[in-house]
């Protein structure tokens, strides 16, 4: 700081001790959106500011980031990612959800979104070493109840693959029921920060964002509410390194011809803008055989992100969460007989 003062003239350098400009918050001092910079210090004209302007931006410049420097704590702490639990889903995404940005997981009702949510939520208070943040999870539900009983099917199956980590699964997921957009949007921007303040979150889960939004009439009032929540999960996920899962249904769309139909994710492009990484759920046309019952193939694709391939994976759900397909053993060749 001492080194952007000293590039300031002589007036301004007494204004700035006059007016605490070093004390003023950065966030504060630099972002016009939020308050103009000559009503920061009053005692600056127009041509006052252009100058701190510009003495700011060659001060910020001053010392760019080394390329190592990104492999570095925080740094690297933004592009953390979380485990699936699930080897064939990691590998497809790279690693699993990241840290950064708002991840979508759409699919149709019955796809297995749901389910995948509840296994992200044991995986998240895993040590970084087995793919988790080692943090709890703040889940909103604005559709169904919280399926409890199926976590705690789920969190026995957790509890006995890693029996040494000793945690208290349950105890770090924090349930919100909320059915409308008043009341989600308020506990987002008011209830959700004090939870982040008390507690270690690292994932925050809204299943499903479609149930709110699809009953406006007013498309602008939609879109404007929506970027609002964005904007809120937006901030907390960059403040507290958190990852961000919200769920999407599906709807009939025609095509073209207007003969036949395929189905989209709701919310159209007002929503689809928003988000950073796009994943689908969908059913594969085939079964698995696993403890004497046929389980149907689910495939997890992703649809389209930043830093990961479109690829796809296919998983079961079976009574302890989210796994791989078996693999089939190959036959052994016969051997010729003479």
């Amino acid at each position: 700081m001492a080194n952007f003062l000293e590039q300031l003239p002589k007036h301004l350098q007494e204004i700035a001790e006059r007016e605490a400009i070093l004390t003023t918050p950065k966030v504060k001092f630099l972002d016009t959106r939020l308050c103009a910079l000559d009503t920061c210090v009053h005692s600056c004209t127009p041509e006052d500011v252009r100058i701190l302007k510009d003495a700011a931006a060659k001060w910020l410049a001053e010392t760019p980031a080394s390329a190592d420097s990104l492999f570095r704590p925080p740094a690297s702490l933004k592009w953390s990612r979380l485990t699936f639990g699930c080897a064939s889903l990691d590998r497809c995404t790279g690693g699993g959800i990241v840290t950064r940005g708002i991840t979508e997981i759409c699919g149709i009702s019955g796809s297995g979104k749901t389910q995948l949510l509840l296994q992200l939520s044991l995986g998240v208070q895993l040590p970084s070493r087995l793919g988790g943040l080692g943090k709890g999870v703040a889940f909103i539900c604005t559709e169904d109840m919280f399926p409890s009983r199926r976590l705690l099917q789920i969190c026995k199956a957790f509890e006995a693959r890693y029996p040494e980590e000793q945690l208290n699964f349950l105890g770090n997921i924090f349930i919100e029921h909320q059915y409308e957009s008043k009341p989600l949007l308020n506990c987002v921007h008011n209830r959700l920060p004090q939870l982040l303040q008390e507690h270690s979150i690292g994932l925050i889960i809204i299943d499903s964002v479609a149930a709110i939004f699809r009953l406006y009439t007013d498309f602008a009032e939609r879109a404007r509410d929506m970027r609002r929540l964005v904007n809120a999960l937006l901030t907390y996920a960059d403040k507290y390194q958190c990852a961000v899962v919200c769920t999407n249904q599906m709807t009939a769309s025609l095509n073209a011809d207007q003969q036949a139909s395929h189905d989209v994710p709701c919310l159209g492009l007002q929503w689809a803008n928003l988000g950073r990484t796009r994943m689908r759920i969908s059913k594969v046309p085939k079964q698995h055989k696993v403890a004497d019952k046929l389980l149907t193939v689910r495939k997890l694709e992703i649809i389209y992100s930043p830093e990961t391939p479109n690829a796809f994976a296919e998983f079961l759900i079976t009574s302890e969460g989210v796994v791989d397909v078996p693999t089939m053993p190959q036959p052994m060749p016969r051997s010729k007989q003479l």
